[in-house]
């Protein structure tokens, strides 16, 4: 004697299509960012080419899209406002959920392009008075880069001076 095993029927398709999510491209998804932070993005990318050091534009405005995004960023007199090496470490999940919302992947190296960034910020006077030191910055960034959803770096050599 065989036996049927019912099995149930299939629901009916969904009134809506459902598709497959394609992750965006970092450089589109800060693109309105990119363009909203041009004087700074233009500003950071001039330091770091007369330094020789990493610190692409796209890694600019998304740091600048997060801190917008979580309401990091000051007035005009003070774009960055205070910033506390207490706080990288939820900057960092900010960038990931950032990036998450965007639809795109955290950069693997972003941590790295904080390291410049904030060297950047504290050479032309952005960095906030009442911000932490840019040593405690940067050792905050080396500390906290390897949680979660960032890999550790190793702190890149010290920026020669502009010519």
């Amino acid at each position: 004697m065989s036996r049927v095993i019912p099995f149930p029927a299939p629901a009916a398709p969904a009134d809506e299509l459902c598709c497959v999510s394609v992750p965006v491209p970092l450089h589109d998804a800060v693109a309105p960012a990119r363009r909203r932070h041009r004087a700074l993005v233009a500003a950071a990318g001039r330091w770091a080419l007369s330094r020789g050091v990493p610190l692409p534009a796209d890694h600019v405005a998304l740091w600048a899209a997060t801190a917008e995004a979580f309401g990091h960023l000051g007035d005009d007199t003070s774009p960055t406002g205070p910033w506390r090496a207490s706080q990288i470490p939820d900057f960092l999940t900010e960038i990931a959920a950032w990036c998450t919302v965007a639809g795109c992947s955290p950069p693997a190296d972003v941590s790295g392009s904080l390291w410049h960034l904030y060297g950047f910020l504290a050479a032309t006077d952005r960095l906030h008075p009442a911000s932490d030191s840019l040593l405690e910055l940067r050792a905050a960034v080396v500390v906290f880069a390897g949680f979660d959803r960032f890999h550790p770096i190793t702190p890149p050599p010290p920026e020669p001076t502009a010519a």
